[in-house]
């Protein structure tokens, strides 16, 4: 892969993110990429700290029987992934705290409703907030964040059972059980 390239076309990013899913070429070996649990992307085990590159490779990002690759129209790079490629950092509200837009660690923002739902899963001894992001792609929920929509739920006072559950969008999503 021609980092040089794709660093030429950092400050050209567009709103539109490419036709990933219609291109399918042919795997590149002996690349390393990876992205760990705090949402840093590594190549060849040295951390990229350029924001820019990172989400120009997040714009480049599909997944493929479950395995994370960033491609091209001409190559592919497979690409290890902690958690999830997608970090929530951030989260807004409307006044009547019906709607919510979850702002990822990428410079990408959707709301929270029926196309992007939450679902917790354990991961070890942890219960671990999931949420789809785009394109099958998962983003996983900050404990800060985390804790801002348990508050969020409480202010809207919705408990189903034993459950604690978070209305926006017109939907309701459990945020787990109230011990």
């Amino acid at each position: 892969m021609e980092f040089s390239e794709l660093l030429k076309s950092i400050n050209a990013l567009e709103d539109n993110y490419p036709p990933v899913h219609l291109w399918n070429p042919e795997l590149c070996e002996g690349v390393e990429m990876r992205i760990d649990r705090e949402g840093n992307w590594y190549y060849q085990n040295s951390i990229i700290g350029r924001d820019k590159l990172k989400i120009l490779f997040s714009r480049i990002l599909k997944v493929e029987q479950g395995q994370y690759y960033l491609v091209t129209p001409v190559e592919k790079v497979s690409v290890k992934v902690d958690i999830a490629p997608y970090m929530i950092v951030d989260y807004e509200v409307d006044a009547e705290l019906k709607n919510i837009i979850l702002k990822t660690n990428l410079d990408y923002n959707f709301p929270l409703d029926e196309c992007h739902p939450i679902e917790l899963r354990a991961l070890g001894k942890e219960s671990i907030p999931f949420v789809q992001v785009r394109d099958e792609l998962e983003g996983f929920i900050s404990r800060s964040v985390f804790y801002g929509l348990v508050e969020l739920a409480l202010k809207q006072g919705q408990v189903s059972g034993s459950e604690l559950m978070l209305t926006s969008g017109g939907q309701k999503f459990s945020l787990g059980l109230i011990e």
